[in-house]
């Protein structure tokens, strides 16, 4: 007797809870830019740590104004987690005003993601609500003065 495989399909729904850092994405999806500063060192992320990864001291709450550089871009089609289709997509990593990191997340979908590089950008979090908290990090282009 062979043993012939069964094609199943599996689906997997639950609650995944935020924990210490639901402030944080709270602000996010509102876009607020909440970071954390350490307590012993100073150093200031965003995204925030509840430790620092450096010295491993306690992080208390600081909230940037959402400004920031970015530093790299790239433009891709890819599908987001959680999403059902593929769509075009502009990525970022942002050197935050006041913080000693850099952050990841997209730019609005609108944008044109050439020449990104060295342009101030602000937070404005996701016009509607994101299948991950962690995908409210939207960005969009200042305009420029």
């Amino acid at each position: 007797m062979t043993d012939t495989p069964s094609d199943l399909e599996l689906h997997l729904r639950y609650a995944h809870g935020t924990g210490a850092l639901a402030p944080y994405f709270e602000a996010l999806a509102s876009g607020n830019a909440l970071a954390s500063k350490c307590g012993i060192c100073g150093r200031v992320w965003f995204p925030p740590h509840i430790h620092c990864p450096d010295d491993g001291g306690v992080c208390d709450w600081l909230t940037l104004d959402g400004a920031g550089e970015v530093v790299s871009a790239t433009t891709t089609r890819s599908r987001l987690p959680f999403a059902d289709q593929a769509e075009d997509h502009v990525f970022v990593l942002v050197a935050m005003d006041g913080a000693d990191n850099a952050a990841f997340g997209r730019m609005r979908p609108d944008t044109d993601g050439e020449r990104l590089v060295g342009c101030r950008v602000r937070l404005v979090g996701a016009p509607e609500a994101a299948p991950h908290p962690a995908q409210a990090a939207l960005f969009e282009v200042l305009e420029e003065t």
